[in-house]
């Protein structure tokens, strides 16, 4: 073993040229005014507790015109606006500095293109502010932004109403005193089928919603019914304090319900709010294929370049993939508008591809929309299927209703013997101390000689680290990761190795 490497990873510069806010930081705060003369203030607004929704767009863009049109902002706004449970308002952008305010009217008077009348028949503020776009890092229209009473902003696709509120519903909300709430959980895996031992490293955000600062918690994870670990966590949040918790990792092999579960809250079994105290995942038994060979169809939406999709194994391994690689495993939601890069399917197009497995065992696909809104059914009725390929009519496997992404595992087996695969033995990636403070040593373990290369990415899968390219001999590497910049959370090590990966979660906790 070699000891005693240094492997700090820099800062990465951009997340990718049209990057926009990370997801999960503050939004910046603004005041304006709307057509109507009525002043807004964002954080205002946010500190009623009400949950805002930012559409920023440009009157010639004809996709902005078009979701106008469908009345997603509409209805969302009916159901949870003034008149409909209150719990949210939307402020509607004009973002394009060059067009003046004629154009939200219509035609006449308008210093660029318009498809019509923006004003006629909208309840909710419109507001011609180019600066708030400038603000926000916005690169294309429209972009949809949810922003939390907390003040974090998560960008959302062009969703229909009742997605939309599926995104804003998961936004801390402070009611009452006591108050603690469960959010940004994970299983630690992207799969809900149990194939062989999974893994499970669950961790949450405990968040104070209540007046009073929190100051304990009794915390239980149960796994059908029989409780696994329980945590007794104690400090001082003060209100939307959050504090990262982290569950031992433990195996499952068979289908069943993890549920974690607030059993106290500053000494009180109840607490003013338990509609957040607890957090169910359902996993299933995966599919099964009978042979080494699938069948994969897809079938793209209007917009194929934005496809991806890879094969890994139980190791994390891509074997195969395919689409545009300018997408990438990690790029769903980050970007649209995108040219074909190299990869991209067509339009409205089928591709048939058959995926030779290198043994029986457990394997995942992992697909990628780069908008965000999957490949059904919004803008066209794309999918993917996965068939026994003796049996190309009835799929195992299928899907394309998701958002930015889509996890599946199944499992194949095979009367034949298994050809090896590329390593003798796979190679293994160990992270410790986890949770860590300030330093992670990692552990690196190559049957062969191998090029290398690591990044950092957070839980909403942007970059924050990268490190530079090593070509390693066989054997047990180790590497110390200077993490004293990253802030508390949970965070993804992605180790490339050739055209193969390993990816490991680790926990910065201080």
């Amino acid at each position: 073993m070699r000891k005693g490497w240094v492997f700090a990873l820099l800062l990465a510069s951009t997340l990718s040229l049209q990057a926009q806010l990370p997801a999960g930081s503050v939004a910046p705060d603004f005041t304006t005014t709307d057509i109507h003369g009525q002043s807004w203030n964002l954080y205002n607004l946010l500190d009623q507790g009400k949950i805002v929704v930012l559409e920023v767009s440009a009157t010639w863009c004809a996709p902005c015109w078009a979701y106008h049109n469908s009345h997603a902002m509409h209805n969302f706004y009916a159901q949870h606006g003034p008149d409909g449970d209150d719990k949210a308002r939307i402020l509607f952008i004009e973002g394009d500095p060059n067009t003046n305010v004629n154009c939200l009217y219509g035609s006449a008077g308008c210093n660029n293109y318009t498809p019509g009348n923006w004003v006629a028949g909208t309840p909710f503020p419109i507001i011609n502010d180019a600066k708030i776009a400038d603000t926000f890092d916005v690169h294309y229209y429209p972009t949809i932004f949810v922003i939390c009473p907390n003040r974090k902003v998560y960008e959302v696709g062009q969703w229909n109403a009742t997605d939309i509120w599926e995104q804003a519903r998961q936004c801390p909300v402070a009611y009452g005193q006591t108050n603690a709430g469960i959010f940004d959980y994970t299983t630690g895996t992207a799969l809900d089928e149990v194939c062989g031992n999974m893994a499970l490293n669950p961790a949450f955000s405990l968040i104070n919603l209540g007046s009073e600062a929190l100051t304990q918690a009794t915390i239980a994870l149960k796994w059908q019914n029989s409780t696994v670990q329980t945590i007794e966590w104690t400090g001082n949040l003060g209100l939307y304090g959050e504090a990262a918790i982290a569950f031992d990792e433990f195996p499952v092999a068979d289908s069943g319900s993890l549920e974690t579960r607030l059993l106290s809250v500053n000494n009180q079994p109840y607490d003013d709010d338990q509609a957040n105290n607890n957090h169910i995942d359902n996993f299933e038994p995966a599919k099964a294929f009978n042979s080494l060979k699938v069948l994969l169809k897809i079938r793209t939406d209007q917009y194929g370049a934005e496809t991806y999709w890879e094969l890994r194994d139980e190791h994390g391994l891509v074997l195969e993939s395919g689409g545009n690689q300018d997408v990438g495993p990690n790029g769903g939601g980050k970007f649209t508008g995108i040219d074909g890069g190299p990869g991209a399917y067509g339009n409205n197009t089928i591709i048939r591809d058959t995926l030779n497995l290198p043994g029986p065992g457990c394997y995942s696909i992992h697909f990628v929309d780069a908008y965000g809104d999957g490949i059904c059914c919004n803008y066209g009725n794309g999918y993917y299927k996965l068939y026994n390929l003796d049996d190309p009519v009835y799929p195992i496997i299928w899907g394309g209703k998701f958002k930015a992404y889509d996890d599946r595992g199944f499992s194949a087996t095979s009367t034949t013997t298994a050809t090896t695969s590329t390593f003798a033995a796979p190679p293994a990636l160990r992270l410790f101390p986890n949770p860590a403070s300030d330093q992670l040593r990692v552990n690196i373990s190559l049957p062969e000689s191998a090029h290398t290369a690591a990044t950092v990415f957070n839980s909403m899968g942007q970059l924050l680290l990268a490190g530079p390219a090593e070509q390693l001999p066989a054997g047990d590497h180790l590497r110390n990761l200077d993490i004293s910049q990253l802030p508390e959370g949970l965070y993804w090590l992605h180790l490339s190795i050739g055209e193969k990966a390993l990816v490991k979660k680790f926990l910065v906790q201080r």
